[in-house]
């Protein structure tokens, strides 16, 4: 019974997701953004690290550099709250932004873009406030130089 009471909110989630809500497309973009929200909604380092492992470009990427994403990926998440998507606002080859909603009712873009190679990523994530100017995304890229 406990084990099924742990299980609700995903349970909740999946309902949310596939009572008429959108989802991402079936491109390679929105299976990225599939992963990354999935990653995302589990707010944990295992999730973090297996998206930052599936989603890394051609440029060598550091022991620090992979913990400062996964740790920026974490934060973001604990931060937000888990997400839910709302509607597709905009998706072509190289660009897809998805409208999401958190927990608490607000609402976010999370934009994917291709990154151009040689990147530390394949594909560029920013999550930023739907009301908010985007000069404050929360990009999900790791920096270049951590310290």
């Amino acid at each position: 019974m406990t084990a099924l009471l742990r299980q609700l909110p995903s349970l909740a989630v999946l309902l949310a997701c596939g009572g008429g809500a959108p989802g991402f497309p079936e491109t390679p973009l929105g299976r990225v953004g599939h992963d990354w929200l999935a990653a995302h909604n589990r707010a944990e380092g295992h999730a973090a690290v297996h998206f930052t492992m599936l989603n890394r470009g051609s440029a060598a990427m550091s022991g620090a550099q992979m913990d400062s994403a996964v740790n920026a990926g974490v934060q973001r998440a604990e931060r937000i709250g888990r997400l839910v998507p709302v509607r597709l606002l905009y998706s072509s080859d190289t660009a897809l932004i998805m409208q999401l909603r958190s927990t608490d009712g607000s609402l976010w873009n999370g934009r994917f873009r291709q990154a151009v190679q040689p990147s530390l990523v394949k594909v560029d994530v920013q999550v930023d406030r739907a009301d908010i100017i985007p000069a404050t995304d929360l990009s999900a890229q790791p920096t270049p130089k951590p310290r």
